[in-house]
């Protein structure tokens, strides 16, 4: 069984990895999927912001400086005649152009109209001095004090004659530089529509823009479906633009409940409580089994023990009919009253052994569920002073006398049992109750119900142990140690036979100390007129023996 346990704990160990890792592997997936979105992303901005929108208004003008020799600034609005579709996209991205000194950032020339800000010359020139190796290309940085934050493109030639370094430079119109970032994502789906099914963008992905210093500078996109926000979604991954190009880094995070959609067979649902259930359930029947095994023994022992004390009890009733049968036989009597005597105690001890006999079959038809009562009206004064006249010898071999009150009372019940019943429990009481004791037998009618009472003056019975006197080879301790025999079945009968008349039975003390059983048995109605004594067929009442159980 132990084997067992840790069988099904090992199961529900594999089962619970097979789940992680499956997690874990879809898991893998997504931060996939967010990888190669980022870089989809990053891919397509470059190309946007970079061949389409800074770098032919730059080229634009240096053309016109080196090849024209022309030294002013033209504004957008006047390189829009007769530009083609790429510089016009481009110079709609422009506010104003301007020429500058790249050593230090001095401002040559502007469109007109236009002049950058004062603070201009000093981070133009560092942010060149920075990007020296790149300057050939288009640069792109958001430069400003404070809230006023613009964003500047940058192109740095060198004269191939003078060698003498000259920057083109442009401030873009914000709404317009956003505007990139946003067409970008909008234009056509990050993740091919085979993967997303046709779900909007929005409700799958969040992306944000955060500028080098790691601070938040544009959230594209914010996923709707998610419930834990985006610093809440483990399915994060991040691609960095080109330096030249400022250096963002673009994060995208996939909503976790995309899974369902995006993974092949979506993530695992969590079966930790099922599996939780059948472990536990798989303990608790493997310790029940342990407690029924345990059951199992202890009846073992009970029946073993119960095999043994009825083979004792019936080993002294043989070995007394031997004996006096052995004395009649070789004639060793002396007298008429020794052969009487003999003949009266070989009569007692085969009552005895036949009570014993029918408590033992009545025991075992009991477990099998085969008792079957013969009801009949059956008067109880009758056959309790038929029961109790018979009895009152072997009380008195016990120095013991009994008594009885009986209202006039009858029911439908089989006469036999009810024999049995009341001979057990005087049989008890004569048993573990003290020699000289009066017992006191009664019956009374309660509302339709027989209350029948036998009362002994022994020690009586704690009220915590009472329940137990009437179970199947129940005993007190206290009786174990003593030398009193018993098989532990006489009482267990009696309950039995009431359940079977669909009554009931109890333990009271009794007024002056000592135990009083009582038997409750529905149906009694009171007898109006006096009846004739049950018939009872001469010697089917056996005697019982003073070796009955508690």
């Amino acid at each position: 069984m132990l084997s067992t346990l840790l069988l099904a704990g090992a199961l529900a160990y594999q089962a619970l990895d097979a789940t992680a890792s499956h997690r874990a592997t879809a898991t893998a997936v997504l931060e996939d999927y967010a990888a190669f979105a980022a870089e989809q992303y990053s891919q397509r901005i470059t190309q946007d912001l970079d061949y389409y929108g800074v770098r032919p208004a730059l080229q634009r003008i240096a053309v016109l400086h080196v090849v024209s020799g022309q030294s002013s600034v033209p504004t957008p609005a006047a390189l829009r005649e007769g530009a083609n579709r790429q510089l016009r996209q481009s110079l709609d991205l422009t506010r104003y152009l301007f020429r500058f000194d790249p050593a230090n950032g001095t401002v040559l020339a502007a469109s007109d109209g236009e002049r950058p800000p004062e603070w201009l010359s000093a981070q133009l020139a560092d942010h060149v001095e920075r990007r020296a190796d790149t300057a050939a290309n288009v640069n792109v940085a958001l430069l400003g004090r404070g809230d006023d934050v613009r964003p500047f493109a940058y192109l740095v030639y060198r004269n191939s004659e003078t060698g003498q370094p000259t920057g083109y430079g442009m401030e873009a119109n914000a709404e317009e530089f956003l505007g990139y970032f946003e067409n970008a994502l909008s234009r056509n789906p990050i993740l091919p529509a085979s993967l997303t099914r046709g779900v909007s963008f929005d409700s799958v992905l969040t992306v944000r823009l955060r500028h080098p210093d790691g601070t938040e500078f544009l959230t594209l996109a914010e996923a709707t479906g998610a419930s834990t926000g985006y610093a809440g979604y483990p399915q994060v991954a991040s691609h960095a633009l080109p330096e030249r190009l400022g250096a963002f880094t673009v994060e995208i995070g996939i909503d976790p409940a995309a899974a369902e959609m995006l993974v092949i067979g979506g993530l695992p649902y969590s079966r930790l409580p099922f599996i939780l259930g059948l472990f536990i359930l798989t303990a608790g029947l493997i310790v029940a089994a342990l407690l029924q095994f345990r059951r199992e023994r202890e009846l073992d022992r009970l029946r073993t023990e119960f095999v043994s004390n009825v083979s004792h009890e019936l080993r002294t009733p043989l070995a007394q009919i031997r004996m006096f049968a052995e004395t009649l036989l070789l004639g060793r009597v002396r007298s008429d009253g020794e052969r009487d005597r003999s003949l009266s105690i070989i009569d007692k001890e085969t009552r005895r052994l036949t009570h014993l006999v029918e408590n033992v079959l009545l025991f075992s038809r009991s477990e099998r569920s085969a008792v079957k009562l013969e009801r009949q009206t059956t008067a109880l004064e009758p056959l309790l002073a038929e029961v109790v006249d018979t009895f009152t010898p072997l009380a008195e071999a016990q120095q013991c006398s009994v008594t009885y009150e009986v209202e006039p009372i009858e029911l439908e019940a089989d006469p036999g049992a009810m024999q049995q019943i009341v001979l057990n429990l005087l049989d008890n009481a004569v048993k573990y109750g003290p020699s000289g004791q009066h017992i006191r037998v009664s019956a009374a009618l309660r509302d339709g119900t027989a209350v029948i009472r036998v009362a002994d003056e022994g020690p009586g019975i704690p009220e915590a142990d009472r329940h137990k006197v009437w179970e199947r080879f129940g005993r007190l301790e206290r009786e174990r140690a003593s030398a009193v025999a018993g098989a532990g079945i006489g009482l267990a009968v009696v309950r039995e036979l009431t359940l079977l008349h669909g009554g009931r039975t109890y333990v009271e003390s009794g007024p002056t100390g000592g135990a009083v059983f009582v038997i409750e048995l529905p149906g009694a109605r009171s007898i109006e007129a006096p009846l004739e004594p049950t018939a009872i067929p001469e010697g089917s009442l056996p005697e019982p023996s003073v070796h009955g159980e508690r």
